[in-house]
């Protein structure tokens, strides 16, 4: 879709621009094209993105690259925004399942020159310590031959590590995440950084870890936590270290009623969030420790610049690449590792896809492609957004796309003007709402929509069983 863009630099000077989101070329009034010169653009290379749906459904490929491994949903934290909250729990795994696991993963077909990463994840990993120790060694094994050995990464929330734990995690050479929102940890759960011995653990870790640029810690951004820099700051005073990283970094996903809670609620919410966005990344020089939303930026500038078209662009996850896939210890091929596969989608659709042991049949009805969204291909920020979750729908994905767009026009932003030297106020295009035309929230008189009455609603979690010694919360509920 063509996009007429109204930019303004910093001596109020006023430009007009028009941008092609399916082509990805970005021109001026008088005609000039933004490009790199011709001997430094690369053809496109990949492969096409296949748009799938429930009627034609997201097939998976023998030729693995990323295996995400579902360990099991528990967890000893219920986070208020977490995506797993309400997810039906299939039954346990162990470790008695692992030798018939690594006998199914025979059935793909392994590359050395091409790499292998294996993901691990819960719930909370750590609650199945007993079953990640010897599975994480036995792949390990298994690749043992390669000289370019698999790449092992986990997220914790860091609460059970041990000792014992973190050197194991250092020997084996894995990438650490720390799931912690800084100071809107509360908003989240618990604070591991509030027991004494567990923060000097963690702490202890980091500057092991850190030293080879194998641990960050992950926030996310939520209504009373919207602020990168405050985030950074807060992790700064923590650790002591000016350029400790961050991961994630993004305005949350709405996976339930909950996460609708924790999202922007209103126009002004919504507009101040952009401009307290902009000003931290622009006016900071991008020093706000998430290192993937500045690469965001500059992928998409380069995107423009490459003129890198929209049929190859992949969803934000990847989880729509063929030869990146989903499993539990039973070898169920999932939609993605924040579901199980007795799990039903919000499109009405099982999150099972079939099993490794028959991946030509894989078939995944629970996710919806961006461009078999109603709006995605028109959107000026695609590039960027990249469809957000997939297999997200109705009030979910509303919420959550106007989230992502929030999020994301801001990057567009800070791109443009980058290559311009002009900053976008509006964008205008065929059926965009006025509130994402006017970017910053200054060029139009804004009328706030009536909410709907708010029904308070009792989300209860129970710890239901106990793993590897470790109390851990059932599926939550609803209390009326």
């Amino acid at each position: 879709m063509i996009f007429e863009i109204t930019a303004e630099n910093t001596n109020s000077e006023t430009r007009t621009f028009v941008y092609d989101n399916q082509k990805n070329m970005l021109s001026d009034e008088n005609g000039l094209i933004f490009r790199y010169p011709e001997d430094k653009i690369q053809a496109q290379t990949g492969t096409p993105v296949v748009p799938f749906d429930k009627h034609n459904p997201l097939k998976k490929s023998k030729e693995l690259y990323l295996l995400k491994i579902q360990l099991g949903l528990s967890c000893n934290y219920t986070c208020d925004y977490c995506s797993q909250k309400f997810v039906e729990r299939a039954p346990e795994t162990n470790k008695k399942d692992i030798d018939a696991y690594l006998e199914k993963l025979d059935n793909f077909n392994f590359d050395e020159t091409r790499g292998l990463k294996v993901e691990f994840w819960g719930g909370e990993p750590f609650v199945y310590w007993k079953t990640l120790k010897p599975l994480a060694e036995a792949i390990k094994e298994k690749f043992s031959h390669w000289k370019r050995e698999p790449r092992f990464s986990v997220i914790t929330n860091g609460s059970i590590l041990t000792k014992e734990m973190c050197a194991w995690l250092y020997y084996m050479g894995f990438e650490v995440a720390i799931s912690h929102d800084g100071p809107g940890q509360s908003v989240r759960g618990p604070d591991p950084f509030d027991d004494p011995v567990q923060k000097k653990i963690i702490l202890d870790f980091y500057k092991i870890m850190r030293r080879h640029n194998r641990i960050s810690f992950n926030s996310m951004l939520n209504s009373k936590n919207q602020s990168r820099k405050v985030i950074h700051d807060w992790f700064i005073a923590l650790t002591g270290d000016e350029t400790v990283p961050l991961g994630e970094g993004s305005m949350v996903d709405a996976y339930d009623e909950d996460g609708i809670t924790s999202s922007l609620d209103s126009l002004e919410d919504h507009f101040n969030f952009r401009k307290i966005t902009f000003d931290e990344i622009r006016y900071h020089d991008g020093n706000i420790g998430f290192g993937g939303i500045i690469q965001k930026i500059d992928d998409f500038t380069r995107g423009v610049l490459s003129h890198r078209s929209a049929d190859y662009l992949n969803q934000k996850c990847g989880m729509d690449i063929p030869g990146v896939i989903a499993t539990d210890l039973r070898g169920n091929v999932m939609t993605c590792q924040n579901v199980s596969h007795v799990e039903t989608s919000k499109n009405g659709e099982s999150h099972f896809g079939g099993t490794i042991e028959d991946i030509e049949n894989i078939s995944l009805k629970s996710v919806t492609h961006w461009m078999n969204r109603p709006h995605c291909k028109d959107c000026p920020v695609l590039q960027i957004c990249q469809g957000s979750c997939m297999f997200l729908d109705g009030k979910y994905w509303e919420t959550s796309c106007a989230n992502a767009y929030s999020d994301a026009v801001v990057k567009f932003a800070l791109g443009f003007e980058k290559m311009t030297g002009f900053i976008p106020v509006l964008i205008k295009g065929e059926g965009l709402p006025l509130e994402r035309q006017d970017v910053f929230g200054v060029m139009f008189q804004h009328t706030e929509k009536a909410k709907k009455k708010v029904i308070p609603i009792k989300v209860v979690a129970e710890k239901v069983a106990v793993i590897d010694e470790v109390e851990v919360y059932g599926k939550s509920r609803v209390e009326v």
